[in-house]
Order: structure tokens, then C-alpha cells, then sequence
């Protein structure tokens, strides 16, 4: 072990002293020279997935005095990895910061983050997806299929403001984040904007892609594009959901097993986005407010993608939805026919294939 980290470790000198050894640690640190499956394992990404980051979100070094960029992003990616406390990840040997420098650095890379990479890795284009639309038909005989919705619970400590919004139906405090992605598991969409009391067809109703998605057809209601979501959200022209309660060996149970076995695609990238950046796992309810939290996501997403981008494979335990389905029980619309319709339409092509 380096003498300096070992008395750094045990030493019960003045805190001057430390910010000393600390800042000492950080000078002789490169965390890229670990080797390439620890430093896999630490940060989850590639070094080259790394550097590609480091590249987009741009992070200065003006100040000799200052923790050097890599150092920065190494210290924010260890925090959504291990979802640990900020003081654990600046004892790191490799970051050597303490709490209140840790708590600085990440919020504003956070921020960085958000800014620079969610708009660019993020985006639901409907018009690019006939590759999705043509995996699905091959795969799972359901046409039109341009990606699958879900809602996903992120854990909170119960906020101070508004707690009642937060309570979700299995009585902790959270967010409740809509998903959305497409047949290679990147997430095209995430909204983080409304507490766990929230019913994911109320999140989705007021989501920008729901809006998009109506426009689209009210524009060209010829247009074969569609989501595949549970029964948590309503069936609509673009959105189709389960049949409730169909009868063995009906048609309706044959869409329904197939439309399940599609679905798996979103249930798989939570658990993958989940189970990689641990921050969101509902067993890690920090001291962060709501806002925090939400950003905590968006990042998370936008670096999930660029696993993807990176072919950084993950392979979660259990990819089993995380909460309850609720019934959406809403009023039907006049889009509640045409949807209801075109489910109709692809069942009976399930149950009679020419």
C-alpha cells in the first residue's frame, strides 16, 4: 500500500492535515491507469466510453488549485454506481476529496450532464423508427411496434415539501419516471416530473411524447405507429395495451402472450438501468431532493445509452416490473374506438396467420 494512502487511512491528525494527503492522493492519481475490468466495474463505463463523456461534456481545468476533470467525472460516475454516500466515494484512494468538495463537484457535473448529453442521447423520433417497427414484426408479429412505455418507482426519503404527492401505492415516498424505449433497449424518452402518488396514465397523458404522438395521428391517422404499454395506460391509437381478463385460448389470450413477451424489452432496460447505476435502486433513498433525484435519472438514462453506443453489456438477475400494475380506469375518449380497433385488427391476424 502507498504510505501516503495508508496514513491517510489511519491517521488521526488535524483536518488540515488531511485536505494535505488528499490533495496530495489527487495529484498522483489517474484512474484510468486501472486496469480495463476494474475500472469497468467501478465507473461502468469503458475507458473509451469514459473519454467520449469527458469529451461532450467538456469540463475545464483553468484552475492549478482544481480537482482535475477526470477526476471530477470519475468521483460523479463512482456516486451513480455505487449509490453510495458522498463521504465513501471521496475516500476513494483514487478521488481523495472530502464530503463537502464530493457534495460540489457532482452537482455541478450533474448538471453538466443533463445539459450536454440527455438532449443529444435522449430523443424519440418516430419518424427514424422503421428498424424497430420491422424487429418487432419479425420477432413478435405485431406491426407498427415503434418502441414499449413503462413507469418505474425511484426511491425517496420522504421530502419536505408536498409529501403527499410522493407516497406511492406500496407506501414509500418516490418518483414515479416514465420510460420509453426502443428494440435495442436505448431509452428514447424518461419524466421524471411527478411524485409516486402519480398513476402512470396521468404521467404519460402529460408527457411531451404523448403530445406528439396525438398530433402524429390526428395529422395521418393512416400512420401504423404505436407503443406497447400495460394495462396502466389506455388504449389508444397510439398506444396499445392488453386485453383485460380474455379466456384461454381465445384470440384475445394469444395477443396478449405476445404483447406480454414484447413488453419484456422495457422491463429489461429498467432493470439494466437500474441495476447499473444504483443510485435509483429503491433500496438507495439518499438525502436528495426530488430535483436532485429527477437529474440523478436523466444522467443515468443518457449514460445507459452510451453503454449501448459503447456495447457495454449488463446482464441484470431479475428484470420483473418493480411495482404493481394499476388499471387505468379513464374515461373512454374518441380515440378509445380506434385504438380498441386496431387491437382487434393485430389480434385477429395473431390468431389466423395466412
Amino acid at each position: 500500500m502507498d504510505p501516503t494512502l495508508f496514513f491517510y487511512l489511519n491517521s488521526s491528525e488535524s483536518e488540515e492535515d488531511e485536505k494535505v494527503i488528499r490533495r496530495r492522493l489527487r495529484d498522483q492519481s489517474n484512474p484510468l491507469d486501472l486496469p480495463n475490468n476494474a475500472f469497468l466495474k467501478r465507473y461502468r463505463l469503458s475507458k473509451e466510453a469514459f473519454s467520449y463523456v469527458q469529451r461532450k461534456i467538456n469540463l475545464k481545468h483553468t484552475d492549478v488549485k482544481a480537482v482535475h476533470p477526470v477526476l471530477r467525472l470519475a468521483a460523479t460516475l463512482s456516486l451513480l454506481a455505487s449509490g453510495g454516500y458522498q463521504h465513501s466515494v471521496g475516500s476513494d484512494h483514487l478521488v481523495g476529496m472530502c464530503q463537502s468538495t464530493v457534495s460540489k463537484l457532482v452537482s455541478f457535473v450533474l448538471i453538466e450532464m443533463e445539459n450536454k448529453l440527455c438532449p443529444h442521447l435522449i430523443r424519440f423520433s418516430p419518424e427514424d423508427s422503421s428498424r424497430c417497427k420491422e424487429w418487432f414484426l419479425e420477432k413478435y408479429k405485431i406491426p407498427g411496434v415503434i418502441g414499449c412505455v413503462d413507469g418505474t418507482h425511484i426511491g425517496l426519503q420522504k421530502p419536505s415539501i408536498d409529501e403527499h404527492m410522493y407516497i406511492n401505492r406500496m407506501g414509500y415516498h418516490s418518483i414515479n419516471a416514465m420510460i420509453m424505449c426502443d428494440h435495442t433497449y436505448k431509452i428514447l424518452a424518461i419524466n421524471c416530473r411527478y411524485g409516486g402518488a402519480a398513476h402512470d396514465s396521468f404521467v404519460w397523458k402529460h408527457s411531451d411524447q404523448y403530445r406528439v404522438l396525438k398530433e402524429r395521428f390526428e395529422l395521418n391517422r393512416q400512420e401504423n405507429a404505436w407503443l406497447l404499454g400495460d394495462s396502466g395506460y389506455p388504449v389508444e391509437p397510439w398506444c396499445l395495451t392488453p386485453y383485460r381478463n380474455p379466456p384461454d385460448g381465445s384470440g384475445e389470450s394469444i395477443f396478449n402472450d405476445s404483447h406480454s413477451k414484447a413488453r419484456c424489452i422495457i422491463k429489461r432496460s429498467i432493470a439494466i438501468l437500474k441495476g447499473r447505476w444504483r443510485i435509483l435502486g429503491n433500496g438507495k433513498r439518499g438525502r436528495y431532493l426530488p430535483a436532485k433525484v429527477a437529474r440523478f435519472a436523466n444522467v443515468c438514462a443518457a449514460l445507459h445509452n452510451v453503454c449501448i453506443k459503447f456495447k457495454i453489456n449488463y446482464n441484470p438477475a431479475d428484470y420483473e416490473s418493480d411495482n404493481t400494475t394499476e388499471i387505468d380506469e379513464d374515461e373512454t375518449s374518441q380515440f378509445t374506438s380506434i385504438g380498441q380497433t386496431i387491437r382487434d385488427q393485430i389480434m385477429h391476424s395473431l390468431s389466423n396467420p395466412t
